[in-house]
């Protein structure tokens, strides 16, 4: 039973992930989703009582593969290379899944998901502290100052990275934003290190 109850959350999160990345928007209700997954609307219910929880536990879903990555890169990478690693990494997760990015910009939230745009705005701010880090990790490591701090270093790396997953969502994910971000990062590595 636990097995189903998995399978079955999963499954109605991977159905509104598709529904996000349609070219058309489409009003997400849990009838619709009810519908698209071949399930009841009280199944939906009895895994997700409302909406935003379907959302909370994609954000979940997200940190919880996300972050422990960015662990893995900070430890297997040099500090210069990591902030670029950890864009890119949040692109290529946006590129594999793609309705995720429209939950990263905020584009698939309405007012009831209210808690869910503060959700998002603090990944982006872990994810800037994480960026920050690595900076004044290679500051530390090779004794050398960086042409702009840490701290604005970092906001320009956000602000870049979340441009990319603007653009790849008004493309309709045609944009391949990983590729882009490539020659972006290194014109910012001569712009930010000595």
């Amino acid at each position: 039973m636990a097995e189903d109850k998995v399978s079955r959350k999963t499954q109605i999160m991977q159905t509104l992930a598709r529904m996000l990345e349609e070219k058309e928007p489409v009003k997400i209700t849990t009838a619709e989703l009810a519908r698209r997954t071949e399930i009841t609307e009280a199944a939906i219910y009895r895994h997700f009582p409302s909406k935003r929880k379907i959302y909370e536990e994609m954000v979940i879903f997200f940190e919880s593969n996300i972050f422990p990555r960015i662990e893995s890169i900070r430890s297997n990478h040099p500090s210069e290379e990591v902030p670029g690693l950890i864009v890119s990494l949040i692109l290529s997760f946006c590129e594999t899944n793609k309705g995720f990015a429209k939950i990263l910009n905020k584009q698939a939230l309405t007012a009831a998901e209210a808690k869910i745009d503060d959700k998002i705005s603090l990944i982006f701010e872990r994810l800037n502290v994480e960026i920050k880090q690595s900076f004044q990790s290679y500051e530390r490591e090779t004794k050398k100052k960086l042409k702009i701090n840490s701290s604005s270093s970092a906001d320009l790396l956000m602000s870049c990275m979340e441009g990319q997953i603007q653009a790849f969502t008004r493309s309709n994910f045609k944009k391949n934003s990983l590729t882009d971000w490539q020659a972006h990062w290194n014109l910012l590595k001569d712009s930010i290190f000595v």
